[in-house]
């Protein structure tokens, strides 16, 4: 019998002191997560000066069960095993068997990643729980303590922050492109190229010049990524003068023009490429030497043949 008053007095305790914990916790938290599930958005505010600003946006897969309403952040796990014998990295729950967490794996490996099921990022396509990159996982795991406020909800708009990109991997399995924390991942030593990019010279007053000709990108991953590259120039006439920012190349304006592509991807990885494109001065006008300057007046007729005073015409 003391031993059961000693167990219950235990429990009690666990209790409160659980309680407790999630009480400072909450009071402690800085941010609230708020989910789009129409959208499959995630946007966590800051707490500044007693209310909330948005502060990041994380693109995520929902699934149909996902439940609306508001919760809190009451359980993490580094790995967890997730449905049909798969697993999550940085994992927090909030509802029931609803978590945050990466896009799952064959095993607890971060090279057995689901790429297929990575690719659906931005789709509704999770059994509940809201499945991030690892990096976006991570940043839940690590910021937002328990007692962090999760509100579910449904709208067409994404959030105040908009819906983030995705970005895509090959077939297979893999890694996560985000996952940095993981040693031997591949893509930790690649990023953004942007190829095609070099000094130019351009005629006055070319038609056809067109900046971005025969520039090309890939992403971190390796997939096409020409259409998000972004250009910036600026132009000077002489060649000591300071260069200026301008909108664009104007072909009817000599001088050098400095051009810089940019490439940020997706998952934050950046690539640069700066080229000179050199406008050439308006060709002169031509001008033949045995021509002088009349060259250009209606010919003089030949006046006609006068017949000479006091002739007569003799007709034959």
């Amino acid at each position: 019998m003391r031993w059961k008053v000693v167990f219950v007095m235990l429990m009690v305790c666990l209790t409160l002191g659980l309680c407790g914990s999630h009480l400072n916790t909450q009071a402690a938290s800085k941010y609230k997560i708020k989910i789009n599930k129409l959208k499959n958005t995630v946007t966590v505010y800051e707490k500044n000066g007693g209310r909330y600003e948005p502060y990041k946006a994380f693109v995520c897969s929902v699934g149909q069960a996902t439940p609306t309403g508001s919760f809190r952040i009451y359980q993490k796990h580094r790995w967890r095993a997730l449905v049909q014998s798969t697993y999550g990295q940085y994992c927090s729950r909030f509802v029931g068997s609803i978590l945050f967490h990466s896009v799952c794996y064959h095993r607890p490996d971060p090279a057995t990643l689901f790429n297929e099921e990575f690719n659906k990022l931005g789709t509704t396509a999770s059994h509940g729980c809201i499945r991030l990159t690892v990096q976006d996982a991570k940043w839940i795991y690590d910021h937002c303590p328990m007692g962090t406020q999760v509100i579910v909800y449904e709208s067409k708009k994404p959030g105040p922050l908009g819906k983030p990109d995705t970005i895509k991997v090959p077939k297979g399995i893999g890694y996560d492109p985000t996952d940095k924390w993981s040693a031997r991942n591949p893509y930790n030593k690649k990023k953004p190229k942007i190829t095609g990019a070099k000094d130019r010279t351009i005629s006055y007053g070319d038609t056809a010049y067109d900046v971005k000709k025969g520039v090309r990108a890939k992403n971190t991953t390796g997939f096409s990524a020409t259409k998000k590259i972004t250009v910036s120039i600026r132009y000077k006439k002489e060649a000591g003068s300071p260069y200026k920012k301008v909108k664009k190349v104007n072909t009817n304006k000599p001088g050098r023009y400095r051009i810089t592509y940019q490439l940020k991807d997706p998952i934050g990885r950046k690539a640069k490429v700066t080229v000179t494109h050199r406008v050439l001065e308006k060709p002169a006008e031509h001008t033949d030497p045995a021509e002088g300057p009349g060259k250009n007046l209606p010919p003089v007729p030949t006046p006609p043949v006068d017949t000479p005073v006091g002739e007569k015409m003799v007709q034959s």
